[in-house]
């Protein structure tokens, strides 16, 4: 499985808090094929996501360079800290979203793209979007394009996460997995003990399944295909 180095602002981790580890780790083990130790979610040998205890929800994390300089800015854009430990931070938009802060010590490599990683990140705004869009563009210095309803951040053209207006929803950032058969993973998420929200189904993005998993933690599979493998120089 290949991986990227990430770019300052861009998505870099994603954590789980769960209300039952041992039961997360085994519907996540079951749906994606992830193997655990210490609560990190591996894949191949790669570090995917983090299962913490807490109440179910996912949280995305961004990369920082400076992570108390961040969180400074986070304040002055009308956002809110909820809690600062070196190296992450865990932080509100300025439309109530929560989402958190990291400025990892070692590497910047992460996986992403493919069934099992990451495959998208996407802020549902109720309210005041194009507030929102400005936070995450003065914050991370993002290039963000859309219109009034559906925006991308993107970095060099390529787009690595979205921001839907819905009137009447709250605030929250969405995780999408990876998943290479999304019928086969939604019949996986019934049989280990979560359910199905919205039911497989196509869309720009590819074929989706909204889902909340074994402890009612909410996220989307989407359906890709697996990383072409790099021809092997002799």
């Amino acid at each position: 499985m290949p991986a990227f180095e990430a770019e300052v602002g861009m998505p870099y981790w994603i954590t789980l808090a769960s209300s039952d580890v041992k039961a997360s780790e085994k519907f996540y083990s079951a749906v994606l094929g992830w193997e655990f130790e210490d609560g990190i979610a591996r894949l191949q040998g790669l570090p995917i996501a983090e299962i913490v205890p807490g109440q179910d929800t996912w949280a995305t994390y961004f990369l920082s360079r400076d992570l108390e300089a961040d969180c400074a800015r986070v304040e002055q854009l009308g956002g809110k800290i909820l809690a600062l430990g070196a190296p992450l931070a865990l932080v509100l938009d300025n439309s109530g979203a929560m989402f958190g802060l990291t400025q990892p010590e070692l590497d910047r490599f992460v996986a992403g793209g493919e069934p099992g990683t990451p495959v998208w990140h996407e802020l549902t705004v109720s309210a005041n979007f194009h507030s929102a869009l400005d936070f995450y563009g003065e914050l991370f210095n993002w290039e963000i394009r859309g219109d009034e309803h559906y925006a991308v951040a993107e970095e060099e053209g390529a787009a690595f996460a979205g921001f839907w207006h819905a009137e009447g929803l709250p605030s929250f950032w969405q995780t999408y997995l990876g998943v290479r058969d999304i019928d086969q993973a939604a019949k996986a998420v019934i049989d280990n003990g979560g359910k199905i929200i919205r039911e497989p189904h196509d869309s720009p993005f590819g074929r989706l399944c909204l889902i909340e998993d074994c402890t009612g933690a909410a996220l989307t599979l989407c359906e890709v295909e697996d990383a072409p493998e790099e021809p092997i120089e002799l």
